[in-house]
């Protein structure tokens, strides 16, 4: 006897019957599809929202990076063949890079330029270009003898600086 009570206290207790209570409440199971699909729903929207929105800012920056890129370029050969125009050398030498400095002392450069048969009269400027790390800026120039030209002029960035400067013209 003492055999068969061990035996049945060893075994799992069998459920009553017909409705008895379990011993703990089920967790409900309406309505779980529909939570989980808004929840995931609301997880990608978020999702989309930063990574589209972190790419439409990088697409921005990149463009306003380029259009300053292209402003400082222009600007800086408007202002070399402003002064070459108006004869102040030593201004035109300043926007030249080291490279053209070191090839030619400033007064080399004014000789050079004033015994230039064509003088700039009035210019063109084109649309700015990348070769590598220089830029290409074409220019179409007209001259006091009447000629024109489209002339290439190349920018390089001066590395103390962050400046573009006329480096040569093609």
């Amino acid at each position: 006897m003492i055999a068969a009570m061990t035996e049945m206290s060893a075994s799992p207790a069998v459920p009553p019957g017909p409705g008895a209570r379990p011993p703990f409440p089920a967790a409900p199971t309406e309505g779980g599809g529909t939570r989980l699909g808004w929840g995931l729903g609301i997880a990608a929207l978020l999702l989309v929202l930063c990574c589209g929105g972190g790419l439409v800012a990088g697409t921005g920056m990149l463009a306003t990076q380029v259009e300053a890129f292209n402003e400082q370029a222009r600007t800086k050969v408007a202002h070399y063949l402003d002064a070459l125009r108006d004869h102040d050398y030593e201004k035109a030498y300043d926007q030249l890079c080291d490279a053209e400095q070191k090839q030619l002392d400033l007064d080399r450069f004014t000789r050079r330029e004033q015994t230039r048969p064509e003088q700039v009269k009035s210019y063109e400027l084109g649309k700015v270009s990348f070769s590598g790390a220089d830029l290409e800026l074409p220019v179409d120039e007209v001259y006091t003898d009447g000629t024109s030209e489209q002339v290439v002029y190349y920018l390089v960035q001066d590395r103390r600086t962050a400046q573009f400067e006329v480096c040569g013209r093609g």
